[in-house]
């Protein structure tokens, strides 16, 4: 069943504010303190199902505007942010591939270890995930 609009509202609308205001916290701390500062865990409880739809839909939004960088580590933060404040334990994870002839990187949000919203190419090493270990809950 579809999340009603009703219900993805407020955390489209969450999700739409923490994305346009991701790269100027991207550039005001480390990596690790902004995950930190992402970790709100269980504030606005929320299915998956209506989390994910109202990602898919901020996402549309931001593609449209084009006035905030579009890339990988942008939707992955905002998806941690966006999942953790839902109470559902994201991970967040950074990956090079040691194949590539430059530096290439992905980043994406991992539930239960497998990918929101996306497939990762198994070329991937992963070199950084926050928290390092997820809880799962009791």
């Amino acid at each position: 069943m579809t999340p009603s609009v009703l219900q993805q509202a407020p955390i489209a609308a969450r999700a739409l504010a923490t994305r346009l205001r991701m790269a100027a916290l991207v550039r005001s701390s480390s990596l690790p303190e902004l995950l930190q500062g992402l970790t709100v865990d269980g504030v606005d409880a929320a299915p998956i199902d209506v989390v994910e739809r109202a990602l898919f839909t901020s996402q549309r939004i931001v593609r449209r505007l084009r006035v905030v960088p579009d890339t990988c580590l942008y939707r992955a933060l905002t998806r941690y942010a966006l999942l953790r404040r839902a109470g559902h334990p994201a991970r967040f994870v950074m990956a090079l591939d040691p194949s590539a002839p430059d530096v290439q990187g992905h980043a994406w949000v991992e539930l239960d270890g497998k990918p929101v919203g996306e497939t990762i190419d198994k070329r991937y090493a992963v070199t950084f995930t926050y928290p390092e270990h997820v809880e799962r809950p009791s």
